[in-house]
């Protein structure tokens, strides 16, 4: 549907006074270094000052490339043109690419159409920015800059901000600029033969053109009769004319925004530039968002989307709440602001053509869709086009102007199967990402290499679920509702060859893609109720988000516990006696009387981990918590929530943190290692007071139920079973390792050690604390980062920094990232380690990464060649005891001198990833180093990409070809120090 802009209209005569003083060769000349264009000349366009009250109007220049006619000249006079297509350029700011593959296009169109550059105008205009002195635009580094030239800061005049430079003439917006060259093709006594005009832009120059439409004056303002069409090609992100969008904004407060929204459209860039950046058109904007919305759907668009594009170079959460990518991004809105084309013949036409492409201006522009639109389209004025481009279509929202001899095929992707049990296809759903952390389905039944969709739906439907959805491949969930978060997005993230992920169990089938699932159900899809915590639970209120404590100081400070089925009101009951509590890392309680001044309120979407044990409430998150106080708790009473047993008296003083993290504590015959900072998930036996760690593991000892324990203060937690290891300062704990050797008593005093033996270990009336594992400290973070790491003859790809999502096999304590490793290598169904802190998680599968600093790991790569090398540590210790023992491990080395001598070889070793030949393939070449014709050496990845930072693409023979040419690009930044 088609809104009619209201509002005052100015008179053409009164807007189209001035414009002789707003004209192109009039401008000042610009010393520039701008390449020149074949059939183009850099020329200047005079720009008159916006502030039209001005006294003293400044000098304004444009720099610009317009073509020649078939004879390489300037037009004596431009009556024989009939269209001028003004192409915006990215954000590499080249407008002499973006002309020449303007011009190029141009020379594609078919002969019979008798279209050149003697009836068709291509202008190109330079929006230089502050990194382009020197070589756009004459710099002083006393004076700045010398000239007229329009400047803008960093790549605000993708938004319309007014210029940087020339200094002290802030005065002219980028869309302030467009508006004057629009009305200069628009003024009937310059061109009286012009028929259409095309405002075109590909990627950052799509942001320009999709922005200048929303908030852009009609042709009707601007003074002109000429029709104005708006070509947008893939941009990676839009502005919104309304609050709501189709992903969770609940972690990304500025989501609304200029540019992504109209929250703070007068201070946009203030942040990082020059404040009250937007002058422009503020009457529209001041009227809300109805009124812009009105003022886009007047207007009409041509979309160009790219088949193979699906990259994102968002450096923030604003665009990932429209959507994960470029395709997503642009889905959802024309899905939210339905495209239609309600006179084709006239100026209410919408168009949406698909490109088999990938992310490429020129290609685009050079497609028989691009021809279309920014050529043919109404060429003679009679509103003559031709139907949207690209069959079968996608959505069923995406063809406003249908072909009707193809209009009628399936969509793609679509699935007509009847499934058994009822089950049919529902479509392809957002899940989990960076900004929406709650997941569609929270059950995950199974990961495994037998997936397909059938298996999934069986599965579900043995369960009694009336939702099955698969993702990533190998993953299947069921459930009876999707989280309230959960929206539709494009199908191509479920079923496109490029961006989807085949059923691990059938190669011919797609099962959902990264975050993205496929979802069936008996019915219609229903979404839970949105999660959100009471405001009230029992005596406590809801405080709001906080962050950690800081400096080693928890924000709740007393007694805590863990639990798998952790919600508010567990912990507000086990907390029933302290003033404050609060959850943190989904399963994490904590309790005090006190909130600690380090912890500081944040934002509520800070706090997005859901409970384990409630669909309807948020558990805090990673150093994040979920605050209830009870205001009407009395000083003087203390205690610890919900505790049970006795208590232990002074018991013994053997170990303590930090001292003894990682030793072996041996007390009535177990052995203990020690852990300090760590509790474990889940679990509870009992509790009781202990007035030491020695007196919590003397407790345990004594309780054959017992595995674990966790001191929090004098609080002492009993635990049945050993829980995913958490971080957690100010607790200290050690779980049960082993039965202690037949020689091992224990009567309540302890000795440390001050290093580790493998042999036995023999104690006379004392509790013996030994080091828990022996390690290796050959690798390390950041140095170690992608070197190859080899234990027990497998390779391990070392990370810093990154972590994989899901696959937890099992966890223990380490005091290296080798150690860790070397534990994985041992266990045949460990394929990937995470080391935070001492705590080692095996994974079982490698599952997405996501950036976590602080956090170390590696990845099973392949198992070890004989051409590998392997370098051998070795090391000796001694003491004075007679007894002694000597071990082999492989992939470690030991040290210390308890009672005993001790011997290890180490057959482990990091060594960088090898160079290979010329030759380069995936996933053979995977992790190797690939050296280019320049010297440049490049590390090989095979299934990872890396977000953002587009320069160019091209076609190439090979993957050797691709590395090449971008080592011979002088644009790649080179590798840090």
């Amino acid at each position: 549907m088609r809104f009619s802009l209201t509002g005052a209209v100015l008179a053409a005569s009164s807007l189209l006074s001035g414009i002789t003083s707003a004209q192109q060769y009039q401008g000042e000349v610009i010393p520039n270094s701008l390449p020149t264009v074949l059939n183009s000349e850099i020329t200047y366009f005079k720009i008159k000052d916006p502030r039209t009250t001005s006294k003293t109007p400044a000098n304004l220049t444009l720099i610009n490339y317009m073509s020649l006619n078939t004879s390489s000249k300037r037009p004596q006079d431009f009556k024989k043109i009939q269209r001028a297509v003004i192409v915006v350029h990215g954000l590499n700011r080249d407008p002499g690419t973006y002309e020449a593959n303007m011009l190029s296009a141009l020379s594609q169109v078919e002969k019979s159409a008798g279209l050149t550059t003697d009836n068709v105008a291509i202008m190109a205009p330079y929006f230089a920015g502050g990194a382009d002195k020197n070589y756009g635009f004459p710099w002083d580094d006393t004076n700045g800059s010398t000239s007229s030239a329009l400047v803008w800061y960093a790549s605000q005049w993708s938004a319309g901000a007014i210029n940087q430079y020339p200094s002290g003439r802030r005065t002219a917006g980028s869309f302030d600029v467009m508006d004057q060259v629009v009305q200069w093709f628009g003024n009937k006594t310059v061109f009286p033969n012009l028929k259409q005009i095309v405002v075109s832009g590909h990627s950052l120059g799509a942001q320009f053109v999709q922005r200048y439409a929303m908030v852009g004056k009609t042709a009707t303002q601007l003074g002109i009769s000429t029709p104005i069409a708006y070509w947008i090609g893939d941009p990676n992100s839009m502005v919104w004319p309304s609050l709501d969008r189709p992903l969770s904004t609940n972690s990304c407060p500025t989501y609304d925004e200029y540019r992504e929204g109209f929250t703070d459209y007068l201070l946009y860039g203030g942040d990082v530039g020059p404040k009250r950046n937007m002058t422009y058109n503020l009457d529209l904007v001041d009227a809300g968002r109805p009124a812009i919305l009105s003022n886009f759907q007047s207007k009409q668009i041509h979309w160009a989307r790219a088949l193979q594009d699906f990259g994102d170079q968002s450096d923030d959460c604003d665009a990932e709440t429209t959507g994960k990518d470029r395709n997503e991004r642009f889905f959802n809105f024309i899905k939210q602001f339905p495209v239609s084309c309600d006179n084709p013949a006239g100026g209410n036409c919408d168009t949406v053509d698909f490109v088999n492409a990938g992310h490429d201006g020129g290609a685009l522009f050079a497609s028989p869709a691009g021809r279309a639109r920014l050529f043919l389209d109404n060429f003679d004025g009679t509103g003559k086009r031709a139907y949207d481009f690209g069959y079968p279509r996608i959505a069923s929202y995406d063809d406003p102007y249908p072909d009707p001899s193809q209009s009628s095929q399936a969509l793609i992707g679509t699935d007509n199967t009847a499934y058994s049990g009822g089950y049919t296809y529902q479509g392809c759903f957002s899940d989990q990402d960076t900004v929406q952390s709650i997941k569609t389905i929270r059950n995950n039944s199974y990961t495994g290499s037998l997936n397909t969709r059938e298996y999934c739906i069986s599965v579900c439907a043995s369960g009694g679920y009336s939702i099955a959805g698969v993702e990533n491949g190998n993953q299947c969930y069921c459930g009876n509702a999707v989280s309230s978060e959960t929206a539709q997005v494009a199908e191509t993230e479920c079923s496109n060859s490029i961006i989807a992920v085949k059923c691990a169990g059938n190669s011919n089938q797609y099962c959902g893609g990264s975050n993205r699932i496929a979802l069936f159900a008996t019915g219609n899809i229903t979404h839970s109720a949105p999660v959100k915590n009471p405001d009230t639970i029992g005596n406590y209120t809801n405080q709001g988000c906080y962050t950690e404590g800081a400096n080693g100081v928890r924000a709740l400070n007393g007694a805590g516990t863990t639990s798998n089925k952790m919600t508010m009101e567990y912990c507000a009951n086990y907390c029933s006696a302290y003033k404050w509590f609060g959850v943190e890392y989904a399963q994490e309680c904590y309790c005090a009387n006190t909130l600690a001044t380090t912890a500081n309120k944040t934002a509520d979407g800070e706090c997005n981990m859901q409970c384990p044990g409630s669909d309807s409430e948020f558990c805090g998150a990673g150093n994040r918590l979920n605050v209830y106080m009870n205001p009407n708790w009395v000083a003087g009473s203390t205690g610890g929530g919900n505790t049970g047993g006795g208590n232990t008296g002074s018991g013994t003083t053997g170990p303590a943190c930090p001292g003894s993290n990682n030793t072996v504590y041996t007390s009535n015959g177990k052995n203990f290692t020690v852990e300090c900072g760590i509790d474990h998930s889940g679990g509870d036996l009992t509790s009781l007071s202990a007035q030491s760690l020695g007196a919590c593991l003397d407790a345990c000892a004594q309780n054959d139920k017992c595995v674990d324990v966790s001191l929090s203060g004098t609080a002492c937690y009993l635990k049945s079973s050993l829980g995913k290891a958490v971080s957690a300062p100010g607790i200290v704990g050690g779980f049960l390792s082993s039965a202690a050797s037949p020689s091992s008593t224990s009567s309540g005093s302890s000795t440390t050690p001050t290093g580790s033996a493998t042999g036995s270990t023999t104690s006379t009336g004392t509790t013996t604390s030994t080091s828990a594992i022996a390690t290796s400290s050959s690798i390390s973070c950041p140095a170690s980062n992608n070197t190859i790491y080899t234990s027990n003859s497998k390779n391990f790809t070392v990370e810093c920094g990154i972590d994989h999502q899901g696959g937890d096999l099992t966890s223990l304590s380490a005091s290296s990232l080798a150690a860790c490793i070397d534990a994985c290598a041992q266990n045949d169904k460990c394929v990937d380690v995470s080391l935070s802190g001492s705590a080692c998680y095996l994974k079982s599968s490698l599952g997405k990464a996501i950036s976590a600093p602080g956090v170390f790991g590696g990845y099973l790569n392949t198992a070890a060649t004989s051409s590998t090398a392997s370098s051998t540590v070795s090391a000796t210790a001694s003491s004075s005891s007679s007894s002694s023992a000597t071990g082999t491990s492989t992939g470690t080395s030991t040290s210390g001198s308890s009672s005993s001598s001790s011997t290890a070889s180490s057959s482990s070793s990091s060594t960088s990833a090898s160079a290979t030949p010329s030759a380069v393939s995936c996933p053979a070449s995977n992790n190797t180093v690939y050296t280019a014709k320049s010297g440049q050496t490049f590390l090989i990845e095979c299934d990872t990409d890396h977000q953002g930072g587009d320069i160019a693409s091209q076609g190439v023979a090979s993957f050797a070809d691709c590395i090449n040419a971008c080592d011979a690009n002088t644009k790649l930044l080179p590798p840090p120090p």
